[in-house]
C-alpha cells in the first residue's frame, strides 16, 4: 500500500498494455480477455444459465444469486445492521457510511473535477468519459 510507484513490481500482459500488481490477476485478465472460448475451460452454474471463465466468479455467482441466506458466511458490520455476502461489500459499506470525511483516501481524477472513495470507480470514470472508444481494452 504505501510503496513507491518506481519500486512496485508489476506483472504485464503480452497482449496490450493491461498491467497489475498480482500474477493471480494477471492471469485472470488474459483468460477473460485474450483467450479463444474453445480454448477455454467454461465454469457452468447448474441452476441457472450463467456461464463464466474463472472458477471463483461461478462460486461467487452461486453466493450472490442462489445460496439460501442461512447457507451464507455473512460479514456483518460493527456499526450498524447491514451484513454482507463477501467482505469487499462490507469493506464499501465501512468506507461510505462509517468513516470520518478526514480518514478516507479520495481518488481524484487528474482531467477532472471527478473524485471518489473508490479507485475502481475512478478508473471506470477515466474509462467512460476521458478514453477515446478505440483505447479502451
Amino acid at each position: 500500500k504505501h510503496t513507491v510507484p518506481e519500486d512496485i513490481k508489476w506483472f504485464k500482459c503480452k497482449h496490450c498494455s493491461h498491467k497489475t500488481k498480482r500474477r493471480t490477476n494477471l492471469k485472470d485478465h488474459i483468460v477473460l480477455k485474450h483467450m479463444n472460448s474453445e480454448d477455454v475451460k467454461w465454469f457452468q452454474c447448474e441452476y441457472c444459465s450463467y456461464i463464466t471463465k474463472l472458477k471463483r466468479y461461478l462460486k461467487n455467482h452461486i453466493i450472490s444469486k442462489h445460496a439460501d441466506s442461512e447457507d451464507v458466511k455473512w460479514f456483518n458490520c460493527d456499526h450498524c445492521s447491514y451484513k454482507a455476502k463477501f467482505k469487499f461489500n462490507l469493506k464499501a459499506h465501512m468506507v461510505s457510511n462509517h468513516l470520518n470525511p478526514e480518514d478516507v483516501k479520495w481518488f481524484q481524477c487528474e482531467r477532472s473535477s471527478f473524485e471518489t472513495k473508490f479507485k475502481y470507480y475512478l478508473k471506470k470514470h477515466i474509462v467512460l468519459k476521458h478514453r477515446n472508444s478505440e483505447d479502451v481494452k
